[in-house]
Parts: C-alpha cells; structure tokens; sequence
C-alpha cells in the first residue's frame, strides 16, 4: 500500500489537502474543524504583510506540523517542536508526503528549547492555555522572538479592574489581568505538560506582551462566519512585534 494510502486510513487532528484532491479524516466533531480554517486565515494575512528579514519561523507546540507548513510558505528556515513523540511523527510524514522534508521537526517542550534556536517569527497556537506557568512559557516565547510572535489562545470571558492590598490597606496595586485555574489532561495529545492549566484573561495577555518588549500588539477581529468561539471573544489571535 502506498503512503497516500495509508494517510488517508489514519485518523488526524487537522485536515490536511491531499494530492488526489481529498483530505485527511479528521478526528474533531465537525463543528469543531472551522477552528483550523480560522486560525489559517489569520495566520496568513498578518504574514502577507511581514516586510523583508524575515527567513526563519517557529511552530510551537506543532502538534502534527500543519501550520509548519504554512509557516514554510513563508520562510526559507522551518522548525516545529512538540511535546509529542506521536504527534511529531505524524508531522514528519506528512510534510514529507507533501513535499516539505525540509522542514524540521524537534521533541522538546518551549520550557526546553534553548534560546540559542529562536527565529524571526514565533507561532505558538492553541498552547497557553494548557500550561500551568504561562507568564514563565510567555517570558521564554519572548526571548526565542527576534522580530514577531502569534499567539492564539482561549482566554477568560471577563475583564480585570480594581486592586488588590500591598501589606496593609494603604498600599494598593493595580491589577492587570488575571488567570483561571483549570485541570488539563497531560494524556492527550492536546493536552500541556501537566494536570493543571491557569488561563489568562485578555489583558492579561496584552499587559505581559507589554512588559516582555513587544511594541505593537494587534489583536484579529473575527469575522461573523469565523470560528464561533472568536466570534464570542472567548479565543483571540494576537501577533506583536519587536
């Protein structure tokens, strides 16, 4: 039997466009899948806008490469890293299959992967809300960037306002975001690296860009027909630069 063959009996997290004109089974409900296509789509207009420097590109927690692929539309130098050992073969199949052998996918956790590695263009989907340090996992994004990052996360469906007592009543400070402590599933393959996750609010996320040197912060606005779930702005899609 032959690879296309083979591909297309096994079950995938993404739906990747074959040759024949098909696409892989994907194992998400299919209300789900529109997820990916949303993600994409963002993904891709904010590097159609990227200027020149730009040759190098980091997929974060790839899970099985599909936006490795998408990155390596864009840059001559592609890594993909996952804490996933099934995950990162399955990625290294199809890119392979579909004609990107070059790129290179590594076992490693972000906490794990040395600075030395970073790239231009940081990609971390879908993880931020798996970890159970994300201000430690954002501090590390940070210095793996040399001149943009995207990140798409769930994030808590509420704002932040008031302050909270420094050692007495007189001493006050601001808050500037909070996180929700969730339990994760270190099982899955979507699942972080432990059985806990803290999930950031929206100007959490925005506060820490800030502060870890990222200039310019912009948030994709959703389309109606986009992925409910960034419709409703409890999921956000956010790239900033250095």
């Amino acid at each position: 039997m032959d690879e296309l063959q083979l591909i297309k009996q096994e079950k995938w997290f993404y739906e990747f466009s074959l040759p024949d004109g098909t696409k892989t089974e994907c194992y998400l409900p299919e209300f789900v899948r529109k997820i990916h296509d949303t993600r994409e789509m963002a993904l891709r207009k904010y590097l159609e806008t990227i200027g020149e420097g730009f040759s190098s590109g980091l997929d974060v927690s790839c899970h099985e490469g599909y936006f490795s692929l998408v990155l390596a539309d864009y840059f001559k130098k592609v890594t993909g890293i996952d804490k996933n050992q099934d995950s990162l073969g399955k990625a290294t199949r199809i890119a392979k299959f579909l004609g990107h052998a070059d790129i290179n996918f590594e076992y490693s956790s972000v906490e794990n992967w040395p600075e030395s590695k970073g790239a231009d263009f940081v990609l971390c989907y879908g993880l931020l809300y798996h970890v159970e340090n994300p201000i430690q996992v954002l501090r590390k994004l940070s210095a793996l960037t040399r001149k943009a990052i995207g990140i798409e996360t769930q994030v808590l469906p509420f704002q932040t306002s008031g302050s909270v007592e420094d050692g007495n009543f007189m001493r006050q400070r601001e808050l500037t975001g909070m996180f929700g402590l969730c339990r994760d599933y270190s099982h899955s393959t979507e699942g972080g690296l432990t059985d806990f996750a803290l999930v950031p609010s929206r100007d959490a996320l925005v506060f820490l860009l800030k502060e870890l040197g990222f200039k310019t912060i912009n948030f994709y606005q959703p389309a109606p027909d986009d992925y409910e779930q960034f419709v409703r702005r409890s999921r956000v899609i956010v790239f900033a630069d250095k």
